[in-house]
């Protein structure tokens, strides 16, 4: 069957752009058709800068992914309006292709430890890992969830290289502690990186005494509505555990603003070394929902309050911009379109930002 997609393509030549521009195209394609068959195509109609193999990553529509993914798939996933665009906008030296120093630069400080032929894996099999963390939008100088994955390999083959190799990674300016997870951000991203990566922390001392939890949030189920948001937008932050409620946004009747940064990693184990780093990443969500025009945003539980409602005046100088917006959490929305009226019993008055609705 033969189906549309529509494509805004990212287009930037270094040398002679100020600023990056999109180019739009409507193709079609079929369920077989990969990404790489797309880009060709649009080749085809008008030369662009990428590499025309399936081991080619990208980023179309906020996924990070490879070109030998099929077309169907991301539309699933997404839609079928396209924007694609380089893993590194930052990096882009001309249309969909980057200069990759950096990431290579940063395998490199394993070289005593690998041979040539394990640097090459590395570099070919880790880009999306190293790319795709929004810990390098936030922080150009993190090492790298490659490098973590490197350093997780080498402790597993030489366990006597352990303390050294966790000293290597574990540095207060630029190591593991900055760590955003993947999960949401690659598509089809192999959890058993995580999982290594969440080993990794176990090892360390400070980790191991931090008492950081982050388990407990809110849920919202079994909702009687008899207050109705119609008129508002809402926006929502669910979290690494995607505990969403867009669907009770939307049967309030309030208009859903469903942010892109939603499901972001907030790196509780940055604030062992770093006192703004979890802002700065509270922050862009925030922002994203203001420039979206929400009223207020729906978060998880009782730490997301303590965090984008308690520390928003933090938040603000570390951003630079007033945000002023209003933060409730799931369980508080839940009794709020109950009928709820006691903002004492729910703990509204208590929050930093005026939940100026009520």
């Amino acid at each position: 069957m033969i189906k549309e997609v529509h494509v805004e393509l990212f287009r930037f030549d270094s040398k002679v752009d100020y600023l990056p521009y999109y180019k739009k195209y409507t193709l079609e394609y079929k369920d077989k058709d990969t990404i790489l068959s797309l880009l060709n195509k649009i080749n085809s109609i008008e030369k662009f800068a990428y590499e025309p193999s399936v081991d080619f990553n990208l980023k179309i529509n906020n996924l990070y992914l490879n070109s030998n993914e099929f077309i169907a798939n991301i539309v699933d996933k997404t839609s079928n309006e396209f924007i694609i665009e380089p893993i590194s906008k930052f990096r882009a030296i001309n249309d969909l292709i980057i200069d990759k120093k950096d990431f290579l630069q940063k395998i490199a400080a394993f070289e005593s430890y690998l041979t040539s032929m394990d640097m090459d894996k590395y570099a070919k099999n880790y880009e999306l890992d190293y790319y795709a963390s929004n810990t390098y939008n936030i922080k150009r100088d993190y090492i790298g969830d490659h490098s973590l994955l490197i350093a997780s390999d080498i402790i597993e083959q030489n366990p006597e290289l352990t303390d050294e190799i966790l000293e290597m990674i574990s540095k207060k300016d630029d190591g593991i502690w900055y760590h955003t997870s993947l999960e949401n951000r690659v598509f089809n991203y192999d959890v058993t990186k995580e999982h290594k990566i969440k080993a990794l922390f176990a090892k360390l001392k400070k980790v191991q005494f931090s008492g950081i939890d982050n388990s407990s949030v809110d849920s919202i189920d079994n909702v009687d509505i008899s207050q109705y948001f119609e008129g508002f937008n809402v926006a929502s932050y669910d979290g690494l555990d995607k505990s969403s409620c867009a669907s009770v946004i939307k049967d309030s009747k309030a208009n859903y603003i469903d942010i892109s940064l939603k499901s972001e990693d907030l790196a509780p184990h940055s604030t062992l070394v770093s006192d703004d780093f979890s802002l700065k990443i509270a922050g862009e969500i925030l922002l994203q929902a203001k420039d979206n025009n929400a009223d207020f945003i729906v978060v998880r539980g009782k730490k997301d309050i303590l965090l984008f409602d308690g520390e928003q005046r933090k938040i603000e100088k570390t951003t630079g911009r007033e945000i002023n917006l209003p933060v409730v959490s799931q369980e508080q929305f839940k009794r709020l379109l109950e009928g709820d009226k006691d903002t004492a019993a729910m703990g509204l008055d208590s929050h930093k930002v005026k939940v100026s609705f009520l």
